[in-house]
C-alpha cells in the first residue's frame, strides 16, 4: 500500500476499519486513522509535509474537536468530507457551516459508500469544467463551489470565449451554460458547440433564474444534457454536474474498450491468415499428389484439412474487413475485370459445400462488358452470399445466382430456399454479430458478419444491398454495382 495520503478522523472502530480498508482497495491510495482530535491536529498541521489529500471527519466527536479539526484544514488547505452513521438536518447543516465538501452518511451496512466516495473527490481533480456566464460575481460563485469538490474550473464571461477554450481545451468534460447572455443566449450557444464538437464527448448543463422554466426543454431539445434553476443547493449542483461528467467517463471508456477491440480482431485476423493458408497449402500439395501415391482415407482427411482451412482463411479476411469497415478504412482498389467470369468462378468453388448437403447451385450469369470493381472485396461479397446461401438452404434443395445489366447498372441476386427473414428483423439483417431467428439447416457456425461485410463492401463501390423474401418461401439477397467501363475510367489498372 502507498503511503497514508487519506485522514480519516473517528473514534468508531467500526468505521475507522472499514473506511480504512475500503479506501485502499477502491482508490489504491493509503489511509490512516486518527482516533482523537489532538492526534488528527498533529497530523493534518504537518500536511505539507504528510502529503494528506483529503480528510474525513466523523461527525459523532465533541463539537468543539470538529470545530477545530475543520479550523486546522481550512490553515492548511486540506478538504475535509464529514461523516456520520445516520442523517439529520442538523448533522447536515453542521457540516455546511463548518465550510465541509459534503455530508455523507456512512451506512454501517455499506461502509464502502464512504470510500466510493473519497475516490470520486479524487477523480475530480481530473475533471474539467467550463463556467459560461457574463456575470462575474456568478462565475466565481459556480467556481468556488465546484473547486469544493475538487473540479478543475476554467470560466468564459462571453460565448466567443467558451467556443475558444473548448478549441484549446478538449478534455473539458462538463460546461455550465448561463441562459441570458447579451450576445448569444445559453440555447444559441449549446447548439453551436454540439454543431463544432458534435464527435466530442462533453455534458452540457443549461443554467437560469430570469427565463422561464420552460427554457429547460429548449436546452434539452438543443443539446443539452440537464438544466438547472437559480437559486439551486450546493449538492444539487454537484449532484447535476457529476451525473454528467460520470457520464461522459463511460462514454469514453466504451469507446477505449471499442478501440481495444478493433485492434485485437484486426491482429487476430492477421495472426491467423498466415498459418491458415500454411494449412489450406500442405493439404492441397497431398491432394494433387505432389507427396506422392496416398491412400484414399489420407485424400479424404486432407480435403477435410483443406476445406476447414479455407473457413479459417474466410474467418479471418471477414474480421479484418469489419475492423477496416468499422475505421472507415475499407477503400476498394478498383481494376477493369470481368463480373460474370468472377461470378461463375465464386460459384463453381461453392459448389464444393453446396453438395455435402445435396444442394444444387445453378448460375444464371448474362455477359457483361468489362467494369471497374475491386476483384478480391467482391469475391468475399459473393462469397458471403452464397455461403449463406447454401447454410440456410434445406438439403436436395437449390442455390441460384443471377446476373443482369439494368440502368447502368450490374445486378446480382443470390436465391436460397431456406426460412426466409421475419419482417420485424429485417433492420437487424446487416449488423454485425446480429443472429436472428432462423438457424442454418446442418448446424453450421456463423459469427454474424458476413452481410455486415457485404454491405460495406456494396457501399464502398457506390451500390446498393438489399433482400426480397416472404417468410417461409426462402430469401433472394440482392445489390448492385455501377457499371463502369473503360471508356468512362482512366484511372483503373487492367487485369
Amino acid at each position: 500500500m502507498s503511503d497514508p495520503r487519506i485522514l480519516l478522523v473517528s473514534d468508531s472502530a467500526v468505521l475507522a476499519t472499514a473506511v480504512v480498508r475500503h479506501c485502499a482497495d477502491i482508490s489504491g491510495l493509503g489511509a490512516v486513522r486518527a482516533g482523537d482530535a489532538d492526534e488528527a491536529t498533529a497530523l493534518l498541521a504537518g500536511g505539507g509535509r504528510q502529503g494528506f489529500l483529503l480528510s474525513v471527519v466523523d461527525l459523532g466527536l465533541p463539537d468543539a474537536a470538529v470545530g477545530r479539526l475543520a479550523g486546522v484544514a481550512a490553515t492548511e488547505g486540506i478538504p475535509w468530507l464529514a461523516v456520520a452513521d445516520h442523517y439529520t438536518p442538523a448533522l447536515r447543516e453542521k457540516a455546511e457551516a463548518l465550510d465541509a465538501i459534503d455530508f455523507v452518511v456512512a451506512d454501517a451496512e455499506e461502509p464502502e459508500g464512504v470510500a466510493r466516495y473519497v475516490d470520486r473527490l479524487l477523480k475530480n481533480r481530473g475533471a474539467r469544467i467550463l463556467v459560461v456566464e457574463d456575470s462575474a460575481f456568478m462565475r466565481v460563485h459556480l467556481r468556488r463551489q465546484l473547486r469544493r469538490y475538487q473540479f478543475r474550473v476554467h470560466m468564459a464571461g462571453s460565448p466567443g470565449l467558451a467556443m475558444r477554450i473548448l478549441e484549446q481545451r478538449p478534455d473539458i468534460t462538463a460546461v455550465i451554460i448561463d441562459y441570458e447572455m447579451p450576445d448569444q443566449n445559453g440555447v444559441e450557444l449549446t447548439r453551436a458547440i454540439r454543431r463544432r464538437f458534435r464527435h466530442r464527448e462533453v455534458c452540457l448543463i443549461g443554467i437560469s433564474g430570469k427565463a422561464p422554466r420552460a427554457i429547460s426543454a429548449e436546452f434539452l431539445k438543443n443539446g443539452g444534457d440537464d438544466y438547472l434553476h437559480k437559486p439551486f443547493e450546493r449538492e444539487e449542483l454537484y449532484c447535476r454536474v457529476l451525473h454528467g461528467v460520470e457520464a461522459v467517463e463511460r462514454m469514453l471508456e466504451i469507446k477505449r474498450l471499442e478501440r481495444l477491440r478493433r485492434m485485437f480482431l484486426s491482429m487476430l485476423a492477421h495472426d491467423l491468415k498466415s498459418p491458415a493458408g500454411g494449412i489450406v497449402g500442405a493439404a492441397n500439395l497431398i491432394l494433387d499428389g505432389v507427396c506422392g501415391q496416398v491412400g484414399s482415407e489420407v485424400r479424404e482427411m486432407a480435403a477435410v484439412i483443406s476445406q476447414a482451412g479455407r473457413r479459417l482463411c474466410t474467418l479471418a479476411a471477414n474480421m479484418q474487413d469489419l475492423t477496416r469497415l468499422e475505421t472507415g478504412r475499407l477503400e476498394p482498389s478498383l481494376v477493369m475485370s470481368h463480373l460474370d467470369g468472377l461470378i461463375m468462378e465464386r460459384a463453381r468453388l461453392a459448389e464444393a459445400t453446396a453438395s455435402g448437403k445435396g444442394i444444387r447451385l445453378e448460375a444464371d450469369v448474362a455477359p457483361l462488358p468489362v467494369m471497374a470493381f475491386d476483384p478480391d472485396l467482391v469475391a468475399r461479397l459473393l462469397d458471403n452470399l452464397l455461403s449463406n446461401a447454401v447454410k440456410f438452404s434445406p438439403p436436395k434443395s437449390r442455390v441460384r445466382v443471377e446476373l443482369e445489366a439494368a440502368a447502368g447498372e450490374a445486378v446480382i441476386r443470390v436465391h436460397d430456399q431456406g426460412p426466409g427473414i421475419l419482417p420485424e428483423e429485417r433492420h437487424r439483417l446487416f449488423k454485425p454479430f446480429e443472429r436472428l431467428s432462423a438457424r442454418p439447416t446442418a448446424g453450421e457456425k456463423s459469427l454474424g458478419l458476413g452481410l455486415a461485410i457485404a454491405e460495406g463492401i456494396v457501399t464502398a463501390h457506390g451500390g446498393r444491398i438489399w433482400v426480397e423474401c416472404q417468410p417461409g418461401q426462402g430469401a433472394v439477397f440482392c445489390f448492385t454495382l455501377p457499371i463502369e467501363t473503360a471508356a468512362q475510367s482512366s484511372d483503373c489498372s487492367c487485369e
